[in-house]
């Protein structure tokens, strides 16, 4: 690395913390670093681009783009899904590094229009408008985008909700409030940690005794015949 250089796209966006495809998790992804010097980036196992100046800050040292920066910047290297979870994090309260999340969706908006026509905008675009604050978990993306994409109506997102006397209940992942139907994803963290099972299991007590149903999902509930059961459950529960 040399003055000038930074570590932008989905390499960027990795440091951040934020979701990134498998195989950049698992190093199959050479190193995207970005010059603002017009020198080319040459170097093994790295993609080097040519771009103008962007926010930079230090991770661990290291010069990267700004996160908003680095995914709109992503759309020719990720798919639609990946594009969304990560704009989800952005816009949500998981990301690990304070300035990866709580982002606005306006800030997405100008930064898709600062970019211009960039490699891969259209996706970018696209994934945008999939985006919605206030998700608290990857799987949380998913779970929304298997049940829209079936026909279903947008459940509402981790939102504090109250029985008819007032008295909090919890805040589900999605709801749809109108026919008191809840829907959890459960990861192994759950059943993991003793104390987050056990206010697991008071919740949906509560939940229950205020007439409220409760679908609960795993991993492989969101792919293949399992998803497609999970889907049918949630329309009869709807209708």
């Amino acid at each position: 690395m040399v003055d000038g250089w930074y570590f932008s796209h989905v390499t960027a966006l990795a440091l951040w913390g934020l979701p990134v495809p498998g195989r950049v998790d698992r190093g199959r992804e050479p190193l995207h670093v970005s010059s603002a010097t017009g020198r080319s980036v040459r170097r093994p196992a790295v993609v080097g681009h040519r771009a103008a100046p962007v926010p930079l800050r230090l991770v661990d040292g290291l010069p990267v783009a700004e996160p908003i920066s680095a995914w709109v910047r992503s759309g020719q290297l990720m798919g639609l899904d990946d594009l969304v979870r990560t704009g989800d994090a952005l816009a949500g309260s998981w990301p690990p590094l304070p300035e990866a999340r709580r982002r606005r969706l306006g800030d997405l908006d100008r930064a898709i229009l600062e970019v211009g026509r960039a490699r891969g905008i259209t996706s970018v675009r696209e994934a945008r408008a999939l985006i919605r604050p206030g998700v608290e978990s990857p799987k949380e993306t998913e779970l929304r985008l298997l049940l829209i994409r079936a026909g279903l109506p947008e459940p509402e997102i981790n939102t504090r909700t109250h029985d008819v006397r007032g008295r909090y209940l919890g805040k589900p992942d999605l709801r749809y409030a109108w026919c008191k139907l809840a829907i959890e994803y459960e990861g192994d963290e759950h059943r993991r940690d003793p104390w987050r099972f056990r206010q697991d299991i008071l919740r949906r007590e509560r939940f229950a005794d205020a007439g409220w149903r409760t679908v609960r999902c795993t991993d492989d509930d969101l792919r293949g015949r399992r998803a497609d059961e999970r889907v049918d459950r949630v329309r009869r529960l709807l209708s």
